[in-house]
């Protein structure tokens, strides 16, 4: 993972066992955010711990049973704006759809200005008993009213912001009788208010699923009320489309959440959704998994200079591998992004230096190579293939 250099200033605090508060303004980030990141998804299948807002509090969510990871990637390029994270998943009346959302640091902070929707489509049989009905969320870049300010700056304890923007999100709809791929959008309404609650440290579980190092947070406590409509051919659906979709015009719903941001990162820690407004029902969690975040304990990442994968990106069938110079032997396990493993064994060491050859499989894309010697130390390292 490349991580996001950037300058932050601290207020330093006299706070028994806290060292320093994090303050976010424009001047702490680069001209230019890239990179990729692992994060993985843990649900509400075992307790979290108390995450209460407090001034230099400590929370520790590596306790959490993880659910299945799901790995994405973040932080790519995009055309209009510094960066995009990719795969996030939105619902519209009960439909999902995936998309690239866009980010850029301006003045006024960490702003998100829409989506690249990726098209989708919907059987409508089972609400319709029309054979030939769907619902087909088109292909778009789905753009807001005004950006989304996910950090205002400064953003430091205490601090608070709002934002409120509009999209339509257009679609197609094929209904028997009269409807024939006609036009159509939802039309959501959004008001995002946020409030910097607490500050700490926090601890996640590593990408190997061993507890991270603790490091500084601001806690941001979002709620974001929306409000649904529905239109097609210019005008409301009809009453009776209405029905038959279980739709609601004027259609609202809120989302609770904690956002624990920290210094080098524009991705939060870890996002916490809660079921109600008083953020004590913690419901799931999706955590950052950084590659060398760094551990504590026995089984814990070597260091980052002792370990050297090349080259980095690869468009050929072979890597070769610098280790330490140590007698220890080393396993590997070479994964994909949806964190199957393509291929495992043990390195064939020879002073200091192994190659692994890719198998025919392994097409563009990001990939992990974990590395874990006899004592049980780990080094993963993600390694960019392109063909």
């Amino acid at each position: 993972m490349k991580q996001i250099l950037l300058t932050i200033s601290l207020v330093l605090l006299i706070v028994p066992g806290i060292s320093a508060q994090v303050i976010l303004t424009q001047t702490s980030y680069p001209v230019t955010i890239s990179g990729t990141d692992s994060v993985k998804v843990t649900t509400y299948n075992s307790a979290f711990p108390s995450l209460a807002p407090i001034a230099g509090g400590l929370w520790d969510v590596s306790i959490v049973t993880d659910s299945t990871p799901l790995f994405l990637t973040c932080h790519l390029p995009d055309f209009s704006y510094q960066y995009a994270d990719s795969n996030i998943s939105y619902s519209r009346g009960g439909f999902a759809y995936n998309g690239n959302a866009r980010f850029s640091v301006a003045f006024g902070g960490l702003l998100e200005y829409g989506v690249i929707v990726k098209r989708d489509s919907y059987d409508l049989f089972s609400f319709t008993g029309g054979a030939f009905d769907t619902l087909v969320i088109t292909a778009q870049h789905l753009l807001y009213s005004s950006p989304c300010a996910k950090i205002a700056f400064p953003a430091t304890y205490n601090t608070k912001w709002s934002s409120s923007y509009s999209s339509d999100l257009a679609i197609e709809l094929s209904v028997a009788p009269g409807l024939s791929h006609a036009p159509g959008y939802m039309r959501r309404y959004v008001t995002e208010v946020d409030s910097v609650t607490g500050w700490g440290k926090m601890r996640v579980k590593d990408f190997s699923g061993v507890p991270s190092d603790s490091f500084h947070v601001l806690q941001v406590q979002t709620r974001i009320a929306t409000t649904d409509s529905f239109f097609v051919n210019g005008a409301p659906f009809p009453g009776i489309l209405v029905t038959q979709l279980n739709l609601q015009q004027g259609q609202s719903d809120t989302i609770y959440q904690q956002n624990y941001y920290q210094p080098m990162q524009v991705t939060p820690l870890a996002q916490v959704t809660f079921t109600d407004g008083t953020y004590s029902q913690p419901r799931s969690a999706l955590t950052q998994v950084k590659q060398m975040i760094g551990t504590t304990g026995k089984a814990g990442m070597t260091n980052e200079g002792l370990v050297h994968v090349y080259p980095n990106p690869v468009s050929g069938n072979n890597i070769s591998v610098t280790l330490p110079n140590t007698k220890r032997t080393w396993a590997y396990a070479l994964v994909n992004i949806s964190g199957k493993v393509i291929k495992k064994g043990e390195l064939q060491i020879n002073s200091m230096q192994a190659s692994l050859e890719f198998p025919a499989s392994v097409t563009t894309g990001i990939y992990y190579l974990k590395l874990t010697d006899n004592e049980g130390n780990e080094h993963i390292t993600p390694i960019d293939v392109i063909r």
